[in-house]
């Protein structure tokens, strides 16, 4: 069986909930393929490649399209929403996603405010939302797989700490924290 770039960011997923991302490699990647790791430098130059090819495999394996069609802001906070629970089906997924470059760009799909830019509001400004909420999911979901570095299980570091209803019902906290995004970008779209 010829070894393909999807297996080994496959293995690698896979790896990465029992090992996280400090300790995956491309060694142990390899073990786990049951070849060299010279055989995957034949397909990944580098680790940051590795976690290109994984983030874009998260992606593709993602549920983000929401079943029914919905209004441009309504489909942001659910693609807002996907996104997070994507990352966190894997053990430091926040921090694989970050940063990485999608190897499939055809995975993005509809500019979710693409009627609006038709309709003659700045691309760029529109783009800069999305920027915007894509930063703000990406980082939350860094902080709180910091917190729960195992899904389910807090780090006792936490146990309470000063602040500690942060680490109480992190759903209501990332949903008021996509309202607050969500509301300053309308304001700021509507003040360009």
């Amino acid at each position: 069986m010829a070894l393909t770039r999807r297996d080994i960011a496959r293995a690698g997923l896979k790896l990465l909930n029992e090992v996280g991302l400090n300790g995956l490699t491309l060694r142990l990647i390899a073990a786990d393929l049951g070849v060299k790791a010279p055989a995957l430098y034949w397909h990944l130059k580098s680790k940051q490649e590795l976690l290109d090819e994984m983030a874009t495999q998260m992606y593709a394996d993602a549920d983000r399209e929401p079943p029914e069609p919905l209004g441009e802001w309504e489909t942001v906070a659910y693609r807002a929403r996907a996104l997070r629970r994507m990352m966190l089906g894997y053990r430091d997924g926040g921090k694989v996603f970050a940063g990485t470059y999608l190897g499939d760009l055809g995975l993005v799909g509809e500019h979710p405010f693409r009627r609006s830019v038709d309709a003659g509001l700045d691309r760029r400004r529109a783009d800069q939302v999305l920027f915007t909420v894509y930063s703000f999911v990406v980082g939350f979901t860094i902080e709180e797989q910091a917190v729960y570095p195992v899904p389910g299980q807090l780090d006792e570091r936490y146990r309470g700490a000063p602040g500690g209803a942060v680490l109480t019902d992190v759903d209501a906290r990332f949903d008021d924290g996509l309202e607050i995004v969500l509301g300053g970008a309308r304001g700021w779209l509507e003040t360009g």
